[in-house]
């Protein structure tokens, strides 16, 4: 689970640029799967190995869930913001 967890955790970066949605998925995975993967690795008193693993998995899971929703909030900001200013003529229009 440690290493599934990094690799969803890496692969949340370049899911960023898909909206961010696809990034807050897998980093939220990541997250969820490197805590559960560091618990069990503390819990078996050293019979497990991987804690480094687990704990980048998670920390990776951790940065990229963040910057998938700052840029999907972003994102939806820009959207509302574009359709209010087209909508209310704050804007006026290029066209002569």
């Amino acid at each position: 689970m440690a290493i599934t967890s990094l690799v969803l955790g890496i692969a949340a970066f370049p899911a960023i640029c898909c909206y961010g949605v696809p990034a807050i998925a897998l980093g939220i995975t990541a997250l969820i799967l490197g805590r559960i993967s560091l618990r069990r690795i503390r819990d078996s008193g050293g019979a497990l190995g991987g804690g480094g693993l687990a704990q980048a998995g998670w920390i990776t899971g951790l940065v990229g869930a963040s910057l998938g929703l700052i840029y999907a909030l972003f994102t939806v900001g820009f959207l509302v913001l574009a359709l209010f200013a087209g909508s209310s003529g704050i804007f006026p229009s290029p066209t002569p």
